[in-house]
């Protein structure tokens, strides 16, 4: 398995990685999807060419009440920015190295894991 440690993913270095920590009351794990919906689209929206953030992905902690997001940015001025305007209050902005693996193929979230056999059965095998 490879790692690709990457500080930045434009070939010109000009947008780093950025962790967002938002430590949140338990109340608002409620409106958690909305409120990154809404800073991703924001975004979304922003030019490519005029140094956009990208919003990249998020992660909540239920037992925690901390929601982690992940934007690339030139800067955590301008991350701050998108989430000063999506009214997504943050604790912390740190630059941020990603570590992606690219073999084997990432996990996909969305597909369902297999059911294991059931005891006393075997497994299908085919040729």
């Amino acid at each position: 398995m490879t790692v690709d440690i990457q500080r930045s993913l434009e070939r010109d270095g000009s947008a780093s990685a950025f962790l967002v920590e938002r430590y949140l009351p338990a109340t608002a794990s409620g409106s958690l999807a909305e409120s990154v919906s809404r800073v991703a689209r924001i975004c979304a929206d922003q030019d490519p060419d005029a140094g956009a953030v990208r919003y990249v992905q998020s992660m909540y902690l239920p037992d925690e009440d901390i929601c982690f997001c992940v934007f690339l940015a030139p800067s955590s001025d301008a991350v701050r920015a998108v989430n000063d305007a999506g009214h997504f209050r943050l604790d912390r902005v740190t630059k941020a190295v990603l570590m992606i693996t690219t073999e084997p193929t990432p996990v996909d979230m969305t597909r369902r894991p297999r059911k294991p056999p059931t005891q006393g059965t075997s497994p299908t095998v085919n040729p």
